[in-house]
């Protein structure tokens, strides 16, 4: 994959960090924290909250080429003592070789299904641990009586609507894309366009919610 095409998703991308941010709030500071970045995929959100809460960092993702490029990233900044990327999936995280006090999952569940995913969550983290989870908008009032019936907390919820997701991240991506003459280049943002067209038509699907969860 072309790394022009993942530096123009991560520029847009970092628009939407204000509410990563706005979720890492509300968590108390823990030093030394260890840290699950969970379908990572090129980092943005990763080296956020390196940035912003220090600790370690696990981060993984399946994709090969969004792994290497935050591989890149983290030596570029020399941060390899600080975050450790691997091409793995949710499964291949073995939960007898280390407790996370924070959990990030930007979108995973929305792949792997919610309950299966928090689940498997609650396996690799600490009691007293958090869980940041950006989630699809469907379900919210189902989704968090599943968390406080698990032996855990909602301690926080909030939407990200359709002005948020145009102004903070498709208005951006829309017009890194327009500028795009390479052929090759523009033959893979072909899904994002099809993404923006369905989001012009319909952007009520497209908002989120953050989660922010205590194991307690």
């Amino acid at each position: 994959m072309d790394k022009t095409y993942l530096q123009i998703k991560d520029q847009c991308r970092k628009d939407l960090l204000q509410y990563l941010e706005k979720a890492i709030s509300a968590i108390p500071e823990i030093k030394d924290r260890e840290i699950l970045d969970a379908g990572c995929g090129s980092g943005v959100p990763t080296l956020f909250i390196a940035e912003k809460l220090g600790g370690n960092i696990t981060a993984f993702d399946p994709d090969t080429a969004s792994v290497n490029f935050l591989r890149e990233k983290v030596n570029k900044l020399n941060l390899s003592d600080k975050i450790n990327v691997s091409r793995c999936s949710l499964s291949d995280i073995k939960t007898n070789e280390v407790q996370f006090d924070l959990i990030l999952a930007e979108g995973l569940l929305n792949v792997i299904g919610f309950q299966q995913g928090f689940l498997t969550f609650l396996k690799l983290l600490k009691r007293k641990g958090f869980i940041i989870i950006h989630d699809e908008f469907s379900k919210q009032k189902e989704k968090i009586e599943f968390i406080e019936q698990n032996h855990c907390k909602a301690v926080k919820s909030f939407v990200l609507d359709e002005q948020v997701w145009w102004n903070n991240y498709y208005k951006c991506l829309e017009k890194e894309i327009s500028a795009v003459s390479d052929k090759e280049l523009l033959k893979l943002f072909e899904p994002d366009l099809r993404e923006i067209s369905m989001f012009k038509q319909n952007p009520t699907p497209f908002m989120s919610v953050y989660y922010i969860v205590e194991k307690i």
